[in-house]
This record gives structure tokens, sequence and C-alpha cells, in this order.
């Protein structure tokens, strides 16, 4: 017990119970209704237009990050959960397999630090392993009528480039903001052009977009 007490509450196994434990502690205030459990999303992953450009652009990039690796449309409440749940694992092995020096040392900053990254890491790539297929599942119970309720709504590119092949945006869903993938066959857009979605692509799980400019123009092809 007493070896199991030092490497669960040691550095730097203890920042991931730490938030872990916030994470369990937000479930269980958003169980008794004080806070709506999707919250986080609209906290994180906003659509920026209140927001500096520089917490914008991570919030971008963030949200770029979890479409690409297949977590888009998983709550972010979810993910974190299971991220800081596998990564307090991750960390609590690591430290049973990495000499840990006794005290706050220089050398166990150091090597602590090294084990945290490396914990993150291996946290975040079996949370992807795990979370992925579940966006399956969400896409089978998600009510059939929500690419008709999205047709037609604006959003923004928030990747540096949207073509026929890749990029993602937010979009206006009268809400907090959804973070999508956006495809444009027809021409670029650079990050910054306002878009409408014309056309739900359930193959690729995206949305194909004209700009603004030309949607209200009607020169669309």
């Amino acid at each position: 017990m007493s070896a199991f007490l030092q490497y669960a509450f040691g550095f730097p196994t203890f920042i991931f119970g730490a938030l872990l434990a916030f994470m369990l502690l937000y479930w269980l205030v958003a169980l008794v209704g004080l806070v709506e459990t999707d919250a986080i999303d609209h906290w994180v992953l906003f659509d920026g237009s209140d927001h500096a450009h520089g917490v914008e652009h991570s919030a971008s990039a963030l949200a770029g990050l979890l479409l690409k690796v297949g977590l888009g449309g998983i709550p972010l409440t979810v993910i974190l959960t299971v991220l800081f749940l596998l990564a307090w694992l991750a960390s609590y092995l690591l430290c049973h397999l990495v000499p840990m020096p006794q005290g706050w040392t220089w050398i166990n900053v150091l090597t602590g630090s090294v084990v945290a990254a490396a914990a993150l890491v291996l946290g975040f790539v079996t949370t992807v392993l795990v979370l992925r297929p579940l966006r399956g599942v969400v896409n089978k119970i998600a009510p059939a009528e929500e690419p008709k309720v999205l047709l037609g709504r604006s959003g923004m590119v928030r990747s540096a480039v949207v073509n026929a092949a890749q990029g993602y945006g937010s979009v206006d869903d009268g809400g907090g903001g959804l973070n999508l993938q956006l495809r444009s066959p027809e021409r670029e857009l650079v990050r910054g052009t306002e878009v409408v979605l014309i056309e739900h692509l359930p193959e690729q799980g995206a949305w194909r977009v004209v700009s603004k400019a030309e949607f209200d123009g009607g020169e669309m092809g």
C-alpha cells in the first residue's frame, strides 16, 4: 500500500490525479443540474467572436486536432475525463519503470517532467483508440434531421485552407457553436473566410461549403 501511495500521490502522477478529480467533480455538479454537461465545449471550443485572437487560434487548433484524430463530435468533457484517467494510469506505471529520485531536486523535477510528457502522449493516443469507435455509435444515435438543421447555416474557416480534401471551421448552430470538417471542391478557401453550408457529405463526415459572398451572389456551381 505504501508503494501505491508513493507512486499515486508522487510527482508527476498526482497532477493527473488532481485533473481527474476535477473532472469527476464536474460530472457530479452536472448530474445535479448546476451546469450543462457540454459546458466545457462552449468554454473551450468557442466560436472565437468575442475572444482574443491568440486564444481563438488555440481553440481552433484544438478543435482541428480533435477532428483530425477522429474525436470530432464527442463531448470534450468525455474526452478529458478519459484522457486524464489514462494519463494517470500511464504515469503510475512509468513511475514503476523509471527510477525517480526522492525529494524536490532538479533531477527529480526533470525526470518527473519527462514522465509527465510521456504519460500525456500515451494517454492521448490511448484515448483516441478508445473513443474513436464511439463516433460511429454517436452518428447512429444522432437524429436523422441534423443535416437539415445545419443546412444553410453560416460559419468561418478556421484551418489554413478548406479545399476538396481537407479543412475545418466553426459553424453557428444557435448555441455554443460547432466545429465541423468542411470541404470546398470548386475553389480553395483560406482561414477567416465566411462560408455557408450547402451540402452534407456523410461519406466524408464533412460539409460542402461555399463562401458567403458567393452564396449571396447566387454564383454557386
